[in-house]
């Protein structure tokens, strides 16, 4: 692991940017499926809330070991937050980023 990191060190001091630009790819590549998976859990918290909330209840009660009684405006709220993913994972999916290139 230490030579790798000298290796990437002094490649990077040589002027040899191919490390550098891997970086850049990856980095680059990644708000596209982020951006899908938004758009779909979105979607979910829009169509079906109820299931949404009664799986959170699943979970509260066995893993948490608490109640979970959510209120007569909770579904609102999660069709909101469904809102806010979709438009968010549109724009990532859209622009691939969270800034517009120019």
């Amino acid at each position: 692991m230490k030579t790798e990191l000298a290796r990437m060190a002094a490649s990077t001091a040589d002027g040899d940017s191919s490390i550098l630009d891997e970086t850049v790819t990856v980095t680059a590549a990644a708000p596209r499926p982020f951006g899908a998976v938004l758009l779909f859990a979105g979607l979910a918290h829009l169509l079906v809330p109820g299931l949404l909330l009664w799986l959170a209840g699943v979970g509260y009660d066995r893993i948490l070991g608490v109640r979970f009684e959510p209120g007569e405006r909770t579904k609102r709220r999660v069709r909101l937050v469904g809102f806010g993913m979709i438009a968010t994972g549109a724009h990532l999916l859209y622009y691939g980023g969270i800034r517009p290139n120019s």
